[in-house]
């Protein structure tokens, strides 16, 4: 059982990582992040994560970390998960840029 939580620690510490970097001097809203992964965690809607819950999520990212299902998760797995999870980010943000941009309004020369 201990080998379970702190299991589920290194996953959750490993995916708070990238909630705590700052790109280019913006800070990220931690709470909000808190917030969805409360709200992933809590199955059941019960307003508080179980010991269940919690095992059950920190082994739902284990294994999308498990690269190659051996059940064990290398330094290089971790890497790659986390470069594929960084350029998901990265492609939500730049879709989401992209519909909040205004569009280019073109002026005519005066008559």
């Amino acid at each position: 059982m201990k080998k379970v939580l702190l299991l589920g620690a290194a996953v959750l510490t490993l995916n708070a990582i990238p909630a705590l970097a700052e790109e280019g001097g913006k800070k990220h809203h931690g709470g909000m992040k808190m917030e969805k992964m409360f709200t992933e965690q809590d199955s059941n809607g019960d307003g508080k994560v179980g010991k269940d819950e919690f095992v059950a999520h920190a082994t739902k990212r284990f294994e999308e970390m498990d690269g190659n299902k051996d059940g064990g998760v290398t330094k290089e797995e971790i890497k790659a998960h986390m470069e594929a999870k960084r350029a998901e980010w990265k492609a939500k943000k730049d879709a989401a840029a992209k519909t909040t941009e205004a569009p280019a309004v073109e002026t005519k020369p005066a008559e």
